[in-house]
């Protein structure tokens, strides 16, 4: 997807620690993320150690404080991270477009959740 093609704002997310946690749903399987690269009211961009097909259903979760808030989705793109513009992993990992369901009402309270969790790690952080 060229930047330009984007409707909506995307944020970097960074995080480290181990009890904000974020992690993607896929059929019967749980995969904690590593790192997020950028997130949307409409999507995420997303690295994972494993391929999921483009039109697979997903769900992405944050916890957070005792809290959890999850949106639907769809897996739009997945292609290797190899050497390059990024560091390729020591084991096979993916950069993963997810597209989420516009008709799921969690969107926008995810990222108003996602929003609050940066802005408290920007506060925390000196």
């Amino acid at each position: 997807m060229v930047l330009e093609d984007r409707i909506h704002e995307r944020m970097q997310v960074n995080y480290e620690d181990a009890n904000d946690c974020f992690h993607l749903e896929v059929y019967d399987q749980r995969y904690v993320l590593n790192r997020i690269h950028d997130i949307s009211v409409s999507g995420t961009g997303i690295q994972i150690h494993d391929k999921i097909a483009p039109g697979t259903p997903v769900k992405l979760v944050m916890r957070s404080g005792g809290h959890s808030i999850s949106v639907n989705g769809t897996t739009v793109w997945s292609d290797p991270i190899t050497s390059g513009v990024e560091t390729a992993p020591p084991q096979p990992t993916y950069r993963t477009g997810i597209q989420f369901d516009p008709r799921d009402r969690s969107c926008s309270l995810f990222f108003m959740a996602l929003r609050d969790f940066i802005s408290g790690r920007k506060k925390t952080t000196p």
